[in-house]
């Protein structure tokens, strides 16, 4: 079986599937499959994931190819991918990467309203299966009238083990692209309302159209310049620092199919404060977090609790076993390798 993955962009700064992707197809040849991974904007950094074919330039011909895995929709790289493959009568599968929830589709509305009609729905129709992170994705996929296979998969996260450091200051960590979507502005609300004591909130994540200047501004406002940090991307080691040495995670989103770094904060033992904009309903499930509306007061709510919880040592604990139990891409690899098989056998 033989699979050609395409994706915008493999550049960090471009958010989660720039490192969902090569972890998918990178765990997928452990199973089997023969992985190909093109990108349009290809960093000469970034190396080809273990097992996988990485190529540069122009989509490759590749004989034998079985399907094409195309990761987003909007762009019109993703109209070229879905008619590069028509052409070939190869048969397709769209990952939307959340660019389809109500939020994203509402950002930049009248352009994606041009979209949908020039190109974007025939091209999701014509697609053999679509893939969603998580069932709230795969709903609602079907209200926008998509019926073919929607095989549910989370992402998979690499699992290092980073101990967690000894430390005096109370540190809140946002790690993630700064965009509107992510809820920064109602962040600077919520520390407002709540005024917590002595607790640092560390900014960390590269910047998207000016937003960061806007949050800035926001805090100086607020009068917070010595408690808000605003560090920029991190990578490698120093985000995985980051991760472990925060006491509390955020991700205040509008909107998320996955939100990939809220199982990498769990996964390194630190508790997570995050909205039902994500389908991370688990953090209640399994006690390892607060999982509320994208309301200021919900929010605050959650934030007062969290700083007041006397147990965050086993909240994190708890989320990092449920992260390694169920979120390992070795089984998540198993189980896109097993949707390709029966998609191509319906197909």
């Amino acid at each position: 079986m033989k699979i050609l993955h395409t994706i915008a962009s493999l550049h960090p700064d471009t958010g989660g599937p720039a490192r969902s992707v090569p972890g998918l197809a990178s765990a997928a040849t452990r199973h089997g499959a023969e992985i190909h991974l093109w990108a349009d904007d290809l960093p000469d950094f970034i190396e080809a994931p273990k097992g996988v074919t990485l190529h540069r330039g122009e989509l490759p011909d590749l004989p034998g190819l079985d399907l094409v895995h195309d990761h987003g929709v909007w762009l019109p790289l993703n109209h070229k991918v879905a008619r590069w493959a028509t052409s070939r009568n190869i048969p397709r599968m769209v990952s939307p990467r959340g660019m389809l929830e109500p939020w994203a589709i509402n950002h930049n509305k009248w352009k994606k309203k041009i979209a949908w009609w020039l190109y974007q729905k025939n091209d999701l129709q014509s697609a053999v299966a679509l893939h969603a992170t998580a069932q709230s994705e795969a709903d609602q996929f079907q209200n926008l009238g998509f019926h073919q296979k929607i095989p549910i998969i989370p992402n998979g996260i690499d699992l290092p083990s980073v101990p967690r450091p000894a430390h005096s200051q109370k540190t809140v960590l946002f790690l993630s692209r700064i965009h509107p979507k992510k809820g920064l502005p109602m962040w600077v609300e919520v520390w407002k309302k709540v005024a917590p004591r002595d607790w640092k909130m560390r900014i960390v994540g590269p910047d998207e159209a000016g937003h960061t200047e806007e949050i800035r501004q926001a805090v100086h406002h607020a009068g917070f310049e010595k408690s808000w940090d605003f560090e920029g991307p991190l990578e490698g080691e120093e985000k995985l620092a980051a991760l472990s040495s925060a006491d509390l995670f955020v991700l205040p989103t509008y909107s998320e199919n996955f939100g990939i770094v809220v199982a990498e904060a769990l996964a390194l033992g630190t508790p997570v404060i995050t909205t039902t904009g994500t389908p991370w309903e688990g953090l209640h499930t399994h006690r390892c977090g607060w999982w509320v509306d994208p309301t200021v007061d919900s929010l605050a709510q959650a934030f007062s609790e969290a700083i007041q919880c006397e147990e965050r040592s086993a909240m994190g604990q708890r989320g990092s076993q449920w992260v390694r139990e169920e979120f390992a891409w070795d089984a998540i690899g198993q189980r896109m390798v097993k949707a390709y098989e029966e998609i191509l056998n319906g197909h």
